[in-house]
């Protein structure tokens, strides 16, 4: 899970354009970021974005349906959204929610990979800013799914990765890198080895700690918020990491890149 550490403007392909939580509880999820993370918050039509220092992070709104699980979704530039739709059929997925305009000029559609895991598609206009890489925000997203082989072509032919694999295929550690240009941005993880039955394949975000806070402090304010600890802190050659259930039963990973182990 390397840390390219920038704020992407212009979004490139492939590179996360933006992420979304969907909660029936709006307000709970709000209070519980805002005291996380420091999110200002602005509501557009039905639709709340989350700011840090002025920058967009993130966005919280109602499902529409009860068949809509409460979930953060990763959303990938991908250029155009139309083009988007013929590649990922034709490519082994499932397109859930066709090409779909926004308040603010953007266009987004929801897939499902071969693997059975739901991802975004985002279409930016050139002006686009996301807070990626900076406290409070997204830093590393990582797919989990029991089918590598059926997943690293699929996104690396619709959104031209470059995948360096890291430990052997199908083994106990098989893991890949998705380089955006020269940078590392993505991950996926085969974890059929270590995925509970009945937890599908999905992508978890990882979002940097504040600077004034590492992982366990940030852990121990996400308690006393009503969050629930998954995975204790633990340390890595990227960053002390912890798994975290929020107040509304959305999973996420928070990270100090700061403090790092064994590299």
């Amino acid at each position: 899970m390397p840390f390219s550490g920038v704020i992407v403007v212009s979004i490139a392909l492939g590179a996360p354009g933006w992420s979304d939580l969907t909660s029936h509880d709006v307000e709970a999820a709000r209070e519980f970021y805002t005291g996380l993370f420091g999110w200002r918050w602005v509501q557009r039509c039905e639709y709340n974005i989350a700011f840090r220092d002025d920058t967009p992070v993130a966005g919280l709104m109602k499902p529409e349906s009860d068949d809509i699980p409460t979930a953060w979704t990763l959303y990938l530039e991908c250029g155009s959204t139309r083009r988007a739709t013929e590649r990922i059929r034709a490519l082994g997925g499932k397109v859930i929610i066709p090409p779909t305009d926004t308040p603010g000029h953007e266009m987004f559609m929801i897939a499902e990979d071969p693997g059975g895991a739901v991802v975004g598609l985002w279409e930016a206009p050139d002006n686009a800013v996301f807070g990626w890489g900076r406290a409070g925000a997204l830093c590393w997203a990582e797919l989990h799914t029991r089918d590598g082989a059926a997943t690293d072509p699929f996104y690396a032919e619709l959104l031209a990765y470059r995948q360096e694999q890291i430990g052997e295929k199908g083994g106990a550690f098989d893991y890949t890198v998705w380089y955006v240009g020269d940078q590392p941005t993505l991950g996926r993880f085969e974890s059929g080895l270590s995925l509970p039955e009945g937890v599908p394949p999905h992508w978890q975000l990882y979002f940097q700690v504040n600077p004034d806070h590492d992982a366990d402090a940030a852990v121990a304010k996400a308690q006393s918020l009503g969050g629930e600890v998954l995975r204790e802190p633990s340390d890595s050659p990227h960053g002390r990491t912890a798994v975290l259930r929020d107040v509304v039963g959305a999973t996420f990973t928070v990270i100090d890149t700061a403090r790092r182990t064994g590299e």
